[in-house]
């Protein structure tokens, strides 16, 4: 098989992530941005969104979000998902398969202190996910939350917090003229990880 090297590739899919993700933060706007895929299994279908990549602990890939929105409820029916990151200006993609845990209130509570305010007071006052009837409306929780908490610390939300995606496949793919594109498949065995070059 071709040298790993050639393509930025290491024998370890995370450390071959990690530089990626280096390479990327220098030249993509938005290189944090990844698509989340679940299973919504009370309709018996995929469901997908972008998240923000918050980086790596204990070898998982790490996200927040509030814990009774839709992502969350079908993560606790399957923790089987699916992150995709997408590099246009590196031509690059990484599509990983992993399984999903929620991360230690104190990790997610230490995380969230560590917010800016607007972003802490944003997440407390949504039911992500719920109906509401206008943009005024959620305005104006936020409104009575700045002034509530003017001036004293923002009480971390029990409904929010991280998650912890351990992976078990990871996909690297680099494209190429005339769609001869570059993929390498990394899958976990045991404790190793063996790596495939698959077809375009």
């Amino acid at each position: 098989m071709d040298s790993l090297i050639e393509y930025s590739l290491k024998n370890s899919p995370l450390d071959s992530f990690s530089s990626w993700y280096e390479d990327a933060k220098k030249v993509e706007q938005n290189p944090d941005a990844m698509t989340l895929s679940t299973i919504d299994l009370k309709n018996n279908r995929p469901d997908s969104r972008t998240v923000l990549f918050k980086g790596i602990k204990d070898g998982c890939c790490t996200f927040y979000t509030n814990y009774m929105s839709n992502k969350a409820l079908e993560l606790e029916s399957n923790n089987e998902a699916c992150l995709l990151f997408y590099w246009h200006v590196s031509k690059r993609q990484v599509r990983i398969q992993g399984r999903v845990r929620k991360m230690s209130q104190g990790d997610s509570e230490k995380y969230f202190q560590s917010r800016d305010r607007q972003s802490q007071l944003a997440s407390m006052i949504s039911n992500q996910s719920s109906p509401i009837a206008d943009k005024d409306a959620l305005l104006k929780k936020l409104t009575e939350a700045t002034e509530k908490y003017e001036g004293i610390d923002i009480p971390y939300p029990t409904n929010w917090g991280g998650y912890l995606f351990e992976p078990y496949e990871f996909e690297f793919f680099v494209y190429g003229d005339y769609r001869i594109n570059d993929r390498f498949l990394f899958k976990k065995q045991n404790n190793d990880w063996s790596v495939t070059r698959l077809q375009p």
